[in-house]
C-alpha cells in the first residue's frame, strides 16, 4: 500500500505563529497530526516592490532569509546560517537546463543561460522573477513569489523518513528575515523603493492514519547518519594602500578556522562575499549576482592544512579551471557560463553580461573527509592597480564557509533520542 494515497496522506498549509515583516517569521507543526513528511516546503516567499524589478539574479527570492532553523522544543535539529549565500551556491549547483527551465521558476532566481539566437551571445532568456508593487491577490500587477524546498536548509531532512510527532512532539521553524534595500534583495536600489516581505506559508504533507504511522515507526532505522551544514567565516583584507601604476603583489592570508573542530569534516564550500556591497552597484542597478556573489580574485591560490598536514599537492589549487574541476568534483555540475570564476574577464563577445558578470560565481570546494583537529587555510591573490571597476582583487572580502559535517541521530526507548557529531 503507498503512504502517498488519499487514506493517509493530506497537506496542510500552516500560517506562521509569529510573523513580523521584513524580520521573522515562526511556523509550529502541532499534535494535531500523527506525522509530518520530511518534504517540507516554504510557499509565498518574496517582497513587494513600490519599483517593479527582478529578484537577485543568483539567489532569488531566498535573498530575504539570513537563516533558518528546525526545532523540536528547545532541540535545534538543523539550521542554517548565512543562508543566502549558501542557497545561491546551491541554485547553480545544478545542470544548466534544470536550473533555466525548472528550479529558477521556483525559486524566482535567474540562473541557468541559453545562446540568444540575435547576436550568438549567452544570456539569461527565459522569464525573470518579478517584485512588484502588488500582493499575488491583485490580477493586475501581482508580485511573484518563491516556493522553496526546506530540506536545501534543514539536511537531516533528507535521512528522516518522516517526523514523528511522538518522537517530535514541539516541532518549530523559524525564519530570520532581512529585506533591506541595501541588502540588494532585488536588482535595484533606487532610493525611496519600499519593499516589504510577503507573509510565507509553510506546505507540509501529513500522515494521517495513526496505524500506519505506528507500523512506519516500527521500520524506522535506530540510528541516521546525515551531514549538516555549518558556517564559519573569515577574513581576506584589503590591500595596502599605495600601489603605484602597473604593480601587481601578492598578498598572504594565513586562517585558522575554529568552527569544525572535533567533527568529522567531508566536504567544505568557500564564499568570497565583497565587503562593500556598493561595488556591485552602477548607479540604481544592481550588477549581475551583486552581494550574493562569490568574487573572483587575480592569481589566486589556496592550500587546505587539517591537522599539520597538507592535503593537496604542491601549492594547492591554482587556476580558475582547476578551481572549478575541484568544485565540479566535490558538488556535481555547476551551471556556470563564460567568464563566470575568472577576475576581470571580458566576455563583451560572449555574453550579454561582459565584464559585469564576471568572476561573480567563484567558488572554492574541497573533499577533505578528516577529523579535525586543527584546521588552516593558505590563501594568496594578486593585488593590481586598475583605472576602474570594483577591483575584487583588492577589497576587503569575507570568506564564508560552509562545512558538511557527520552528525547522528539515534533513537532510544520511550521515543527519546539524541543527535551528537560523529567522532571516527
Amino acid at each position: 500500500m503507498s503512504y502517498y494515497s488519499d487514506e493517509n496522506v493530506k497537506t496542510k498549509i500552516l500560517d506562521p505563529r509569529i510573523y513580523v515583516p521584513n524580520s521573522r517569521a515562526v511556523f509550529d507543526l502541532d499534535l494535531s497530526e500523527s506525522a509530518y513528511m520530511p518534504n517540507l516546503k516554504l510557499g509565498f516567499v518574496g517582497v513587494t516592490s513600490s519599483a517593479a524589478a527582478t529578484y537577485a539574479r543568483g539567489v532569488g527570492a531566498a535573498s530575504i532569509i539570513k537563516s533558518a532553523r528546525l526545532l523540536d522544543g528547545k532541540v535545534v535539529l538543523s539550521q542554517l546560517n548565512e543562508a543566502q549565500f549558501y542557497k545561491a551556491f546551491q541554485n547553480q549547483n545544478k545542470k544548466n537546463a534544470e536550473a533555466e527551465v525548472k528550479t529558477s521558476n521556483f525559486d524566482m532566481s535567474s540562473n541557468g543561460r541559453t545562446i540568444n539566437g540575435v547576436d550568438n551571445k549567452v544570456a539569461r532568456i527565459a522569464v525573470e522573477g518579478l517584485a512588484n508593487i502588488n500582493q499575488i491577490d491583485n490580477e493586475t500587477t501581482p508580485t511573484n513569489l518563491a516556493t522553496l524546498d526546506l530540506r536545501d536548509y534543514f539536511p537531516i531532512l533528507n535521512s528522516m523518513p518522516m517526523l514523528p510527532t511522538k518522537i517530535f512532539p514541539n516541532l518549530r521553524v523559524e525564519l530570520t528575515l532581512n529585506a533591506a534595500l541595501a541588502n540588494q534583495v532585488i536588482s535595484i536600489v533606487t532610493a525611496g523603493t519600499v519593499i516589504e516581505t510577503v507573509r510565507p506559508i509553510l506546505i507540509a504533507d501529513c500522515l494521517i492514519n495513526e496505524d500506519t504511522v505506528d507500523k512506519m515507526m516500527k521500520r524506522m532505522p535506530k540510528s541516521v547518519v546525515y551531514h549538516e551544514v555549518e558556517h564559519d567565516q573569515f577574513v581576506i583584507p584589503q590591500a595596502a594602500a599605495g600601489l603605484a601604476t602597473g604593480d601587481a603583489t601578492v598578498q598572504q592570508v594565513d586562517i585558522q578556522l575554529n568552527g569544525y573542530n572535533n567533527k568529522i569534516l567531508d566536504e567544505l564550500l568557500i564564499v568570497k562575499e565583497i565587503g562593500n556591497a556598493a561595488l556591485e552597484v552602477d548607479g540604481n542597478n544592481v550588477l549581475g549576482n551583486g552581494k550574493w556573489s562569490s568574487q573572483a580574485c587575480y592569481e589566486q591560490k589556496i592550500q587546505y592544512r587539517v591537522n599539520g598536514r597538507n592535503v593537496l599537492p604542491g601549492e594547492g589549487i591554482v587556476g580558475d579551471n582547476e578551481r572549478m574541476g575541484y568544485l565540479v568534483d566535490t558538488y556535481g555540475d555547476c551551471c556556470g557560463y563564460p567568464g563566470s570564476n575568472a577576475y576581470q574577464y571580458n566576455a563583451l563577445n560572449l555574453t550579454q553580461e561582459g565584464v559585469a558578470g564576471s568572476g561573480q560565481q567563484d567558488y572554492i570546494g574541497v573533499y577533505l573527509g578528516k577529523f579535525i583537529n586543527n584546521l588552516q587555510i593558505n590563501y594568496s591573490r594578486v593585488n593590481v592597480t586598475e583605472a576602474s571597476g570594483k577591483r575584487a582583487t583588492n577589497a576587503l572580502l569575507i570568506g564564508h564557509t560552509y562545512g558538511r559535517v557527520r552528525k547522528q541521530f539515534n533513537l532510544l526507548d520511550n521515543n527519546m533520542y539524541v543527535i551528537d557529531y560523529m567522532q571516527m
